[in-house]
């Protein structure tokens, strides 16, 4: 009977890193591409899983009995693609080698997740999860920790979700004690010291976010294009100008709705969700304005570029427009439900209507397109 030592890379580390193509067949293959991966990676954990998997079927070969041994390697984006490449490498290696069972070697639950895969395609008798010892002191575990957030997957899969409770949970905090702030006679002074867990929530949220996405090289990257469009000339920065004067009047719009709400109040009356609709209200069309001319300087920068026109930037413009029409009718059926201001039931209808209509366009729009697109495609290859 044949066993076949199974390695599995479901991340990929193997050709992101090595440049290796899976399926790697036979022992010393793999030896070679342990080498080749912790050479690039010395700190690669799918090193010693290779290396985990060799030492198993040398100590299988010395019992007598008949092995090969086999790396699979997936996709850096975990899930279906991933695992159909698994699938595919897996069905390859089951052919060439055709084992009556397999040994699976992974390096944690994640390659773990394919087993149903493997175990419908080959009986496997056993799992080893690899596990790779790091030093018991505490400036190793710090390294080790250091080491683990630097990793995109690990730090977007774990510290995202963290900082997003953060800002939900500041952003909870903070409103009750502006609430509080704004109905009491002649405001608490006290409130505002209470009022830092959540400012300290919402700002620590929003670094890690921009931690784990780098906002800041993003912003270097964003700055440096803005000084090379400025040089060259380009018309997309007399239209960005024009989105954020009209961004900043609807602010002001929006405030000066929400002050004229204040001061229709009686004395003692206090109502800050009144407030923020209000304000909401009077800014939104300037914004989605804002949007369109923006969107509308790149578009045509773009055409004048390459002569053609930018299909994506009438789709987005039809589902702005739509959301658009959407939080008009939302803040117009708050301010109805709460009895402040009278907008006529059959109103916040059609907005909300009109903005659910545009929507759907935008997404029949967007299928049409690349539908279009996919079949130019092979046109244009052939």
């Amino acid at each position: 009977m044949k066993t076949l030592v199974l390695c599995v890379d479901r991340d990929d580390d193997l050709g992101t890193k090595a440049g290796l193509n899976g399926p790697v067949i036979g022992r010393e293959e793999n030896l070679k591409a342990t080498i080749a991966l912790g050479l690039s990676d010395p700190e690669e954990v799918d090193t010693n899983t290779i290396l985990a998997g060799l030492q198993i079927y040398d100590d299988l070969m010395k019992r007598g009995m008949e092995a090969e041994i086999a790396t699979i390697a997936g996709d850096t984006h975990v899930g279906f693609q991933s695992d159909l490449i698994l699938t595919n490498q897996l069905e390859n290696v089951l052919e060439v080698v055709k084992p009556d069972r397999a040994i699976l070697v992974s390096d944690g639950a994640e390659d773990e997740e394919v087993y149903p895969i493997i175990s419908s395609r080959v009986k496997v008798d056993f799992v080893k999860r690899v596990y790779v010892k790091q030093s018991r002191s505490i400036e190793g575990t710090y390294y080790m920790i250091i080491k683990t957030l630097q990793d995109e997957k690990i730090r977007r899969k774990w510290i995202v979700p963290v900082s997003l409770l953060l800002i939900i949970f500041g952003s909870l905090s903070l409103f009750t004690k502006l609430v509080q702030f704004s109905e009491s006679d002649y405001g608490d002074i006290a409130l505002l010291s209470q009022m830092s867990p959540g400012i300290i929530g919402i700002v620590l949220g929003l670094y890690l976010v921009g931690w784990a996405y780098h906002w800041a090289d993003l912003f270097v990257q964003r700055v440096a294009s803005t000084k090379r469009s400025i040089r060259q000339g380009s018309l997309a920065i007399p239209f960005t100008i024009v989105a954020l004067v009209l961004v900043l009047v609807g602010v002001m719009v929006g405030y000066d709705t929400a002050s004229v709400y204040r001061e229709s109040l009686l004395p003692g009356e206090r109502s800050l969700a009144i407030m923020i609709l209000e304000f909401v209200s009077g800014a939104v069309w300037f914004v989605v304005f804002g949007v369109f001319a923006h969107e509308t300087g790149k578009s045509v920068t773009a055409f004048l570029r390459t002569s053609r026109i930018k299909w994506s930037f009438i789709v987005m413009m039809v589902s702005v427009l739509a959301t658009g029409f959407i939080i008009q009718g939302a803040v117009d059926a708050m301010l109805f439900f709460v009895s402040y201001e009278s907008v006529e039931p059959i109103v916040i209808f059609a907005e909300m209507i009109t903005g659910i209509l545009i929507a759907v366009f935008s997404s029949v729009l967007y299928a049409s397109l690349r539908s279009e697109a996919a079949q130019l495609q092979p046109a244009e290859g052939a």
